[in-house]
């Protein structure tokens, strides 16, 4: 796939009347606490434009921002196990550290044009995403700036985030569920969905709730581990705002690994470098690192975690 943040092709199709058109997907985001069509909490975007300059439509009465984002895997099965598509967007937490009072649409805009600084965003990494309602509309441009209720569109497809798949600097993967996954079968006060798991790794150490005990202080664990389950070996220093200073060029190089202790909660993570960078702490300046010890959030995850050596 080319790179997200690069472009969105825009699919060109002939309407019946033989005019040229562009189809569009549209996206209904709705953070999880948050109602459906709430004025807040619900974000409204739109797969990139053409060579207009356009960075914005109207829809069904509602703005839809234009940045880099895509749907993949969309099908309408009447047996066997529901799809799972995968939606790759911009990696927005990255992308915007932090700065003062800024809002979602600023940030978006920034992305769109290319003009990206450290934004403040109202999560603070993808994974507070997980639950996030996703609906994809599937409308035509001509369709688009009427300023109309109810027009035209084709039948639109409603997921949650339920994962995520993969993760860089500068785009994020997230696996989706079938609303018939996450409200079929429950449990009272959780919800079942297939083999994965719903809580927040680490949640009820961390304070986030949940039960996911998996400890986080570095006395307590044993082992850690790599969102595909493998474990991290070898010796992890701790992350050092003076190491390689006196290098050229400074700091740690791509692909080090250290690891950091929050001072508060005693909390341990460990990080990968994504980029060269110096005195850059990755619990604050997630754009230079990424998290490595993330769960796999699956019952197999679970077992090597609780299980392993």
């Amino acid at each position: 796939m080319t790179d997200i943040i690069d472009t969105v092709q825009q699919q060109e199709i002939v309407d019946g009347n033989g005019n040229p058109d562009i189809l569009l997907q549209l996206f209904d985001i709705t953070l999880p606490g948050y109602d459906v069509g709430a004025s807040s909490g619900n974000y409204y975007l739109v797969n990139g434009l053409d060579d207009s300059g356009t960075d914005q439509v109207e829809f069904n009465q509602k703005e839809y921002l234009a940045i880099p984002i895509e749907i993949s895997g969309i099908e309408v099965n009447t047996s066997g196990a529901m799809p799972r598509p995968s939606l790759s967007v911009a990696n927005i937490p990255v992308l915007t550290k932090s700065r003062d009072n800024q809002n979602l649409e600023a940030t978006l805009q920034e992305i769109k044009s290319g003009t990206i600084g450290n934004l403040d965003v109202p999560f603070e990494s993808n994974y507070e995403l997980i639950g996030t309602r996703v609906t994809v509309r599937h409308v035509y441009l001509s369709d688009c700036n009427t300023n109309t209720a109810n027009p035209a569109q084709f039948p639109s497809h409603t997921y949650y985030i339920d994962r995520i798949e993969s993760e860089n600097a500068l785009s994020v993967t997230f696996e989706l569920a079938s609303p018939l996954d996450v409200e079929g079968v429950t449990i009272p006060h959780r919800n079942v969905i297939g083999q994965y798991c719903p809580w927040h790794y680490q949640g009820r150490a961390s304070g986030f709730g949940g039960g996911c005990t998996w400890r986080y202080k570095e006395s307590e664990q044993h082992s850690f581990f790599r969102i595909d389950d493998t474990k991290i070996t070898g010796t992890i220093n701790a992350w050092s705002s003076t190491f390689g200073q006196n290098n050229n060029p400074p700091g740690y190089t791509p692909g080090s690994i250290v690891k950091t202790t929050n001072s508060s909660t005693q909390q341990v993570q460990i990080w990968e470098a994504l980029f060269q960078n110096y005195n850059k702490n990755p619990e604050s300046q997630q754009k230079y690192w990424k998290r490595i010890d993330l769960c796999g959030k699956t019952i197999n995850s679970c077992k090597i975690r609780f299980q392993g050596a």
